[in-house]
Formats: structure tokens, C-alpha cells, sequence
């Protein structure tokens, strides 16, 4: 999708409490569709992605530097790519398989945008560190490998900044992420219990 061709209107939608009001839609969507009790596979891909969460709030000193440890050698935005693993995880877990084209049609819909304001925002602040960081590292989907260290050391020399904090990661509420994991299996799980004790699974 050209950036320079989407309005500006839909731009400042999916800012803000749009995000909310969309998880609540995911909600309703999963009280409609959990007929089946959560499976293995997608109850780890979900897992995964709490842990993506959790392991890349380590790293992030907002407003500081820019993030280069951990899973930031890998990827630009692991937060966002531990959100949508998450919802695709439950989705897969209660083997709804459309909620999973769903929710993967929507995620880039609203996320691509949202992630190109914050890169503009990012650059503003850090110049360019940031810039390099950019051209070093796919934005949403990961390589199998790194980025070089050397490369990366352009754009945050800090030493402290490479090892993960367990200190900044309960700064940044990174515990969260394994409530949500809980909650959203726990969900899927007792709403397809009363389907089938109501007898309409």
C-alpha cells in the first residue's frame, strides 16, 4: 500500500482507542467462534509471542537510545510481531482458520501504518543512528540471522544497552504479555466449555 496515497482520515483512525475498540471486536469474534477447546500448536505459537513480548521489553530505554539487543538485532518491531503471533496463536489454538485470515488482513491494515508514524517519529529523535538501524533491519518480518554487530554498534555503542534488564523490562510491564497469554487461552478455553455444556458446539 503507497503511504502517500492513504488518507489522512484513516491515518488518525487507527490511532488511539481505534486499537481498543479492535480488541474488543477480537473478543466478541472469539466468543463466537471457540466451539473447540484450544490446541497444542496454537497455544505455543501464542506462548511464543508473550515471550517475544516479554524478552523485547528488556531492551527498549525509551526515548534513549535506539534498542539494539535481544531481539532488536533480528527484528524493528518484535512488540508489535509478538502481538500478532499472539492473536494468531489463539486463532490457530481454537482452529478457526478464517478468524486467522482475519486477523492477519486487519493486523496489516492498521499496524503498517502505525509502524511507519512511529519510524518517522523514531528518526526525528535519534537522526541517524536510527537511519542505519532502518537499512540494518527488516522492519516486521525477521532474517534467520542478525545484523552484523559492527553495524549495529553504529547505532548504539552502549554496552549496558546489549544485555537484557530484567529492571527495564518490569519498567515496561513486559509481565503482561504472559497475563494476556493466560487470559486469551483461558478465554478460548471456557467459552468453548460452555458451547459444549450448552450443547450447541
Amino acid at each position: 500500500m503507497n503511504e502517500s496515497l492513504t488518507p489522512n482520515w484513516y491515518r488518525g483512525f487507527i490511532q488511539g482507542k481505534t486499537r481498543i475498540a479492535l480488541a474488543w471486536i477480537f473478543a466478541a469474534l472469539l466468543i463466537f467462534s471457540a466451539r473447540n477447546y484450544p490446541t497444542a500448536p496454537g497455544i505455543i505459537l501464542c506462548f511464543l509471542g508473550a515471550t517475544l513480548r516479554f524478552w523485547a521489553s528488556g531492551y527498549l530505554r525509551k526515548d534513549s537510545r535506539p534498542a539494539v539487543g535481544g531481539p532488536y538485532a533480528w527484528v524493528r518491531n518484535p512488540l508489535y510481531l509478538g502481538t500478532y503471533l499472539m492473536a494468531l496463536g489463539t486463532a490457530w489454538a481454537i482452529q478457526n482458520y478464517v478468524l486467522l485470515a482475519v486477523i492477519t488482513v486487519l493486523f496489516a491494515a492498521i499496524y503498517h501504518f502505525i509502524i511507519l508514524d512511529e519510524e518517522t517519529k523514531l528518526t526525528r529523535i535519534f537522526g541517524e543512528p536510527y537511519a542505519i538501524y532502518r537499512s540494518a533491519v527488516p522492519r516486521f518480518f525477521p532474517r534467520p540471522w542478525p545484523a552484523k554487530h559492527s553495524m549495529l554498534e553504529k547505532v548504539n555503542p552502549e554496552a549496558d544497552h546489549w544485555r537484557f534488564s530484567y529492571e527495564i523490562a518490569v519498567k515496561n510491564k513486559a509481565m503482561e504479555a504472559y497475563y494476556s497469554f493466560a487470559g486469551l487461552i483461558g478465554f478460548v478455553a471456557l467459552i468453548a466449555w460452555l458451547w459444549h455444556w450448552s450443547g450447541r458446539a
